[in-house]
């Protein structure tokens, strides 16, 4: 697929997610996490990678809130000055200012973190296919980052029904996510082929 179909479904993906109105985003945001909650990779990640949602993206922030029962750390990714690459840093949702493009990233106080300790990231995205394909915003620091985790890391893509699409590109550097979760499902990704979770 060339940089031209790209783009064309990128627009496409994007133009779809917009069309939700901001409180089916947000119910459609409650419902994913609780179908992500429910994964046993959830319970068994005591170090999550988070993201603040840029634009219509799906908002995972809830997650992050303050809960005295658990001992979960969640890291949010800021962009390196100088490089197509991303770092995490422990911080609460209230900390994040203002960083680069348009996003929200720990504060320069927050505590770094290596990308070892991270157990699972969950991955925004534009659009996604049932193989763990995922084509992003088209900068690529997600991409680096997906090829830069350690094996053990999962990789978990937030989304909502409207981004998926029957195949999403992939060139051979690209790494494929491990799982879907949408408002409607999870979805088990590998060796290319989808088990498909019931929608609980």
């Amino acid at each position: 697929m060339t940089a031209i179909e790209k783009e064309a479904l990128r627009k496409v993906a994007l133009a779809a997610r917009a069309r939700l109105a901001p409180e089916e985003r947000a119910e459609a945001s409650r419902a994913a996490l609780r179908h992500l909650v429910a994964l046993e990779e959830f319970a068994r990640a005591g170090t999550i990678g988070i993201y603040a949602p840029l634009g219509s993206e799906l908002d995972p922030l809830a997650l992050a809130a303050p809960d005295a029962s658990s001992d979960r750390r969640f890291a949010f990714p800021r962009m390196v000055e100088g490089e197509r690459a991303l770092a995490f840093a422990i911080c609460a949702p209230e900390e994040l200012v203002p960083g680069a493009l348009g996003t929200r990233e720990p504060p320069g106080r927050a505590a770094p973190l290596a990308l070892e300790e991270l157990d699972l990231v969950l991955v925004p995205g534009v659009a996604f296919d049932l193989e763990g394909g995922r084509l992003g915003r088209g900068r690529g620091y997600y991409d680096a980052l997906l090829a830069s985790l350690s094996p053990r890391t999962r990789r978990w893509g937030l989304l909502f029904e409207v981004q998926l699409v029957p195949r999403v590109p992939r060139e051979p550097h690209d790494r494929p996510l491990d799982g879907l979760v949408t408002e409607a499902r999870s979805v088990q990704c590998g060796a290319g082929r989808p088990a498909r979770r019931p929608i609980r």
